[in-house]
């Protein structure tokens, strides 16, 4: 048996020098139906795995003319473009800086896991295939089964999936306002065999 939802994660409380406790407030709509399972857990040892609902990234703005001086893009056909326009802004401070400022932005975990469930064609260069592993995980697949599969850890398979999300969250939240006009096309045969062939088969043993 698992659970998960949403939560905020709380400070630390009171506790001895071996533990300590935590308090994570939970939306009473994310508990439908789980309140019974989760008093069958009471007093019994589990596993937390605390990912954050939402993920931040910046984009540098010229303050003279108040637009970004880099854009994250996603195409109709699904290719993805880190675009950076030239820079116009001659004014510098006393240290020489241009006069340019990193602005945040967030886009929510949801947003980002849609993004790579939709994107068949894209390529993350890391360890694994977040795709893949996000669809498995949502079939009934647990994280120590797929792990196996890459020949990593199941803390590496987790770390490497939030390594996907981080990265690809600034195109997560460009392919959100135009999600309908994106098209992601599957890689060709061919396209897989020389990945394949220059990755590994996460699924060959060894």
């Amino acid at each position: 048996m698992s659970l998960e939802f949403n939560a905020t994660l709380r400070d630390k409380g009171q506790g001895n020098d071996d533990k300590k406790k935590i308090l994570l407030e939970v939306p009473i709509r994310d508990l439908k139906g789980k309140v019974e399972e989760l008093a069958d857990l009471t007093n019994k040892e589990v596993v937390i795995r605390v990912v954050p609902q939402f993920y931040s990234y910046s984009v540098p703005f010229d303050k003279s003319t108040n637009a970004p001086t880099m854009e994250y893009i996603v195409n109709n056909d699904g290719t993805i473009d880190l675009v950076k326009s030239e820079q116009t802004q001659l004014d510098v401070d006393t240290q020489g800086n241009i006069d340019i400022e990193d602005r945040e932005f967030i886009v929510t975990k949801e947003i980002i896991d849609e993004f790579i469930r939709a994107a068949k064609s894209l390529e993350f260069p890391g360890e694994i295939n977040p795709r893949d592993v996000l669809l498995r995980n949502e079939a009934g697949e647990s994280f120590e089964e797929i792990a196996e599969s890459y020949s990593l850890s199941e803390l590496s398979v987790i770390n490497e999936l939030e390594k996907a999300r981080e990265y690809y969250a600034p195109y997560a939240a460009a392919w959100d306002k135009k999600r309908d006009e994106v098209t992601f096309e599957e890689n060709s045969p061919e396209e897989k065999l020389d990945n394949e062939t220059e990755e590994g088969n996460p699924d060959e043993e060894n």
